[in-house]
């Protein structure tokens, strides 16, 4: 999993067909852009992102009369580095048929990105990326769908509170390009509630995990919370339960990865969160989840939240009849609240979810089991 984000040489833009149906009177079709790494180490996560929005935009074009819009995707390629993102949003921003853009994956290549798309005033939905800064940017046409770090934080500090009621939390965090927004959140939100909590900083790039936990256990503490990535942090676990530590463990989404699943008895009841709803307990999805998997298999993160943020731009276009970018910033920034694949949002006036949201898993014999969400929501059964 890539650091800097949610579950990380210049690429010309291509076109790929668009799927329309054979109605006599068809209205032209509108383009939405991916600007994703359809190339390159992120290809993989690139190419499932590109499947969800395909996937949407091929439901809603399956569905449409004859004299409604369909839409077609146009993916412009920035292989997750920022220089190739700041090149392939102005590609995207320059095509007079897009009329909005999905992307990117890493917050280093959205925040170049967000150098067009913001002053051009397109709308872009971000829909990976949990890095603070990129709605810190005050742009008003960058809406984000999963929760931002430090928002995690919050909500995971509350979920303790209320469950362990813990006289000592304690917060494992690398001085590395994530974690630390996730950290000061839970932080902040333990103090607000006088719930006592103490942290540690180590090293990412030469961790001694030994030593880290030895200072850690002198305080003694009766939980313990893992801000960071299982790729970089995962040997805490096991070396917590090798010194003795018996308390509940937590861990924000770098640990929603199957590398979590290869951490062995250790991580059993580890608890771990992550924007990525449990579906077959979203009603709402069903058929949405039904037809990806007929057409393009199994649904994962990157898949939903790239039809999410694919449903979003439709469902702005649907309800002011206009293709005009800065109508649809208006329309996605009014607060009308939307039904997606990842649940349903309305916006901040920059662009979080106004009612974030964390959904828990636990790990069992090297399995995720969905556990509950933060709080109550009307897309989620439990």
């Amino acid at each position: 999993m890539l650091r800097s984000d949610f579950l990380a040489g210049v690429a010309g833009a291509t076109t790929l067909a668009q799927t329309t149906p054979g109605f006599p009177n068809i209205t032209p079709s509108v383009s939405i852009a991916l600007v994703a790494p359809l190339s390159g180490p992120a290809k993989p996560i690139g190419t499932r992102l590109s499947a969800g929005v395909q996937a949407c935009i091929q439901y809603n074009n399956e569905l449409a009369g004859s004299l409604q819009r369909t839409y077609a995707m146009r993916p412009f390629d920035d292989q997750n580095t920022p220089a190739n993102a700041l090149i392939q949003s102005s590609f995207a921003t320059g095509d007079s048929t897009v009329v909005a853009v999905v992307g990117h994956l890493s917050s280093d290549a959205t925040l170049q990105g967000i150098q067009n798309y913001g002053p051009a005033q397109v709308p872009l939905i971000v829909p990976l990326s949990t890095d603070d800064r990129v709605t810190a940017t005050r742009y008003r046409n960058v809406f984000r769908l999963p929760t931002k770090d430090s928002f995690e934080g919050q909500l995971f500090a509350r979920t303790v509170i209320a469950q362990y009621k813990p006289k000592l939390s304690y917060v494992f965090v690398q001085d590395a390009d994530y974690g630390a927004d996730v950290a000061n959140g839970f932080l902040a939100t333990m103090k607000a509630q006088n719930s006592a909590a103490q942290y540690q900083q180590f090293s990412y790039d030469h961790p001694d995990f030994g030593a880290v936990v030895d200072k850690a256990l002198v305080a003694q503490p009766d939980y313990v919370f893992l801000a960071g990535v299982v790729g970089d942090m995962g040997p805490i676990v096991g070396m917590l339960r090798t010194k003795g530590y018996t308390g509940p463990i937590g861990a924000s989404q770098g640990f929603f990865d199957g590398a979590s699943m290869k951490l062995g008895p250790a991580s059993d009841g580890m608890m771990v969160s992550t924007s990525m709803p449990y579906l077959p307990f979203a009603p709402a999805t069903v058929r949405w989840v039904q037809d990806f998997q007929q057409h393009w298999g199994q649904m994962d993160a990157f898949a939903a939240f790239g039809y999410a943020a694919t449903q979003i731009i439709i469902s702005a276009v649907t309800r002011t009849n206009s293709t005009n970018r800065a109508v649809l910033v208006q329309a996605i920034a009014q607060g009308v609240p939307m039904d997606t694949m990842t649940g349903t949002y309305s916006f901040t006036p920059f662009g979080d979810p106004l009612q974030p949201q964390i959904y828990y898993y636990t790990l069992k014999d090297g399995k995720f089991t969905y556990l509950k969400q933060a709080h109550p929501s009307t897309f989620m059964l439990k």
